[in-house]
Formats: C-alpha cells, structure tokens, sequence
C-alpha cells in the first residue's frame, strides 16, 4: 500500500539470523523497493523520527514514533490480555492502534489501509 503511493519504505531487519531472513522473504515476495536497516536501535529510532509515518507492529519503533510526533500506525496482536493492549499501546493522536483479536489478514489490511488514509 505504501510503496503503491511512492513512499520509501525503511524495514527494520531485526535481531538478524532467522529473522532477518523472513523479513527479506516477505519483501522480496511483495516486489516492493525497500531499504532494510541492520544496525542500532538508536540509528532505527533516528530513521523513524525523521520518518512522515511509522506503521509497525506493537514494539519500541511505535514508541519512537509518537515520542516524535511521527503520525503512525501500530497493529497489536498475540497479547495475552486486554488489559496488556490499553498499557502498552503508544500514547499518540490520530487513528488508534489497531487490536487484532482475531488473525484476520484480510480483515487486518483493510484496517490497515483506512488508518494509514486517515493520516493523509
């Protein structure tokens, strides 16, 4: 959806070996142009502060984001209680964070799709 705009898109690789290797399956598999980011949390943290938006899973990139004042969009999911979503979600205006109780993908990119229209 993002590149489709002709956003760039920086992805953040992870804590590397397996996951970093799922992470390049998954953006080779989509065809999208992406910069992948292997390196300090403080230099991913600086690419997310000058970012125009952050959509990201629930993590300490969306924490960043709203710390910045960078509008976003965060998917919650696997958490073991609700109680968990309402303290951990980022503090941050705009849509909120999207609680997925139900591993939906198409119901989920179609959240996905109006939160990030809602940050035009």
């Amino acid at each position: 959806m993002l590149s489709a705009g002709g956003a760039t898109l920086a992805i953040d690789k992870g804590a590397g070996g397996d996951e970093a290797a799922r992470v390049e399956r998954a953006v080779g598999r989509s065809g999208v142009k992406a910069a992948f980011w292997e390196g300090s949390f403080a230099g991913f943290a600086a690419i997310i502060a000058a970012s125009r938006l952050y959509v990201g899973y629930d993590s300490a990139g969306q924490h960043v984001a709203a710390a910045c004042g960078v509008p976003l969009v965060s998917i919650f999911a696997g958490f073991p209680a609700p109680r968990m979503f309402h303290r951990c979600a980022p503090l941050a205006s705009g849509p909120p964070s999207i609680r997925v109780d139900r591993p939906d993908p198409l119901e989920i990119l179609e959240r996905v799709r109006r939160a990030i229209a809602a940050t035009s």
